[in-house]
């Protein structure tokens, strides 16, 4: 009997000791997912989503490959064929793309259409932030083929004590170029440079040397105005809306309520934005990564000067419609697509309603210096900004200043001679040496000049071979951004 108990004893051991050296092997089902990424050191993508997925899923593994597809010149002929023919040789399941890529990509068919899988799995896409939604059903011709968990939009940082010390109504969302730079002239503008209080808008002052440029663009460009027509290959600069938006320019900076200055590299990056140094009202931010930084440093008391209260509105809208603001930006984020024949479309879809929901999404929300997230409903106590405030009002990409998206048809050249000519005139109307109608008058005509100029040398060239065709099919990876993607979350 006492041998008998001893084996059993020795046999039960024997199996939990098996039972346990399965656990190490990986699962007979364990599916390979292959997902494309730009970053050389893997860091972003598994600091951003990889690292929590393989946590939670052991069933799925990712290996990320750098396709080489990414070393592509913008300009490169065939640049489509040759992406697709670079996923395909590496097998990629799930596709790190521009926005422009994605574009690309599903109008040739190599996307997977996700609404059938959205629609089987019961999926909530109605808390991703609807302009992200409508920008990627618009740019995959009607159908939705991929996620942006991330996206950038403009907002209007501002110093509420210093509205509350002057007795001013702070900002609110929807507020029009001309009704901000109203509100900016109500504050004080006496004192010296080093000490006084600007009322708006950049983080170290609109360029010295052509503010009137610099400013007339942005509001210019809230309105949806352009440079370039490239439909009629028309300069569109002698027109009422830039006209109108150069007066706005010309009217805010009389009130010497703005700071001009620019970035000196031979100063202290922090101490050149009066906006840190409780001393400017509003502050318009293109970025979170960059805004952050800057209420991290007010919130340290570093500046010498007592951390401030930090109110965020979106805006400038368009005048046209309040409800839209055109600062829609996707440039430096990632819309994530699976490829239309991969074999492993259950895994890639998993991975894809990991990295869109509300896990991924409550994290990045607690800190979003690598972009805000698209999924709504997630809050964030980070110097006591509400999270909401990203998601108000309708936000549509920027206009293009030279209607060309894609950078492959306004030449650098031309761009070259279209600043010099923008800069003389200008400096000719800041100086008051030149009427403002004057100065818009001789810029489209020699612009136009310039323009068509460059449209001959293009044909020219081409029709003596130096210029390979783009068939329409150019467009630019971005991955100059990529490289220096690498910050852990914090």
């Amino acid at each position: 009997m006492h041998k008998l108990k001893l084996t059993l004893m020795l046999l039960i051991a024997s199996l939990m000791l098996g039972l346990l050296g399965c656990t190490s092997l990986p699962a007979a089902n364990t599916v390979k997912l292959k997902v494309m990424t730009h970053d050389k050191e893997n860091r972003y993508f598994n600091n951003q989503y990889g690292d929590m997925f393989h946590a939670q899923n052991d069933s799925i593994k990712i290996e990320l490959i750098r396709p080489k597809s990414i070393k592509l010149e913008k300009t490169a002929p065939n640049y489509v064929q040759a992406l697709q023919q670079s996923i395909e040789q590496e097998q990629l399941d799930v596709l790190q793309l521009s926005i422009y890529d994605y574009k690309l990509l599903s109008a040739a068919g190599f996307l997977l259409d996700l609404d059938p899988l959205v629609a089987r799995d019961q999926y909530n896409i109605e808390t991703i932030f609807p302009s992200i939604t409508s920008l990627l059903r618009e740019q995959g011709g009607g159908k939705l083929y991929g996620f942006a968990p991330t996206f950038q939009r403009q907002v209007i940082f501002y110093n509420m004590d210093l509205f509350d010390q002057y007795g001013i109504e702070p900002p609110h969302d929807g507020m029009t170029w001309q009704e901000l730079i109203g509100l900016a002239g109500q504050f004080p503008t006496g004192g010296d440079e080093q000490s006084r209080i600007y009322g708006g808008f950049t983080s170290f002052g609109l360029n010295k040397e052509n503010p009137l440029d610099e400013l007339g663009v942005r509001i210019g460009l809230s309105m949806g105005l352009k440079a370039v027509n490239l439909d009629t290959m028309q300069v569109t600069m002698d027109t009422e809306g830039w006209k109108q938006a150069y007066e706005q320019a010309q009217a805010a900076l009389s009130t010497n309520a703005l700071h001009k200055g620019g970035f000196n590299t031979d100063e202290d990056f922090n101490e050149q934005q009066p906006f840190a140094m409780g001393r400017q009202a509003m502050l318009i931010a293109e970025e979170p990564s960059w805004a952050y930084s800057v209420l991290d440093y007010i919130k340290s008391g570093k500046s010498g000067v007592k951390p401030f209260r930090v109110g965020m509105v979106v805006g400038p809208a368009d005048p046209s419609n309040r409800e839209i603001t055109r600062d829609l930006n996707l440039n430096n984020d990632y819309v994530y697509a699976i490829r239309a024949n991969s074999s492993n479309v259950g895994a890639a879809w998993e991975l894809l309603k990991f990295m869109q929901g509300d896990e991924v999404a409550g994290k990045l929300a607690r800190r979003p210096d690598n972009g805000i997230p698209s999924r709504m409903g997630q809050t964030s106590d980070f110097y006591g900004i509400n999270l909401d405030g990203f998601y108000h009002l309708t936000s549509v990409p920027p206009s293009n200043y030279y209607d060309d998206p894609n950078d492959n048809i306004i030449t650098d050249e031309f761009k070259e001679k279209y600043g010099e000519i923008i800069y003389r005139e200008l400096t000719q109307v800041e100086e008051s040496r030149k009427s403002l109608d004057d100065a818009l008058q001789t810029i489209q005509r020699d612009a136009q000049a310039a323009l068509n100029e460059e449209v001959l040398a293009r044909k020219v060239n081409g029709e003596n071979g130096d210029l390979k065709p783009d068939n329409g099919l150019t467009t630019d990876m971005t991955i100059n951004w990529d490289d220096f993607k690498t910050v852990p979350f914090k």
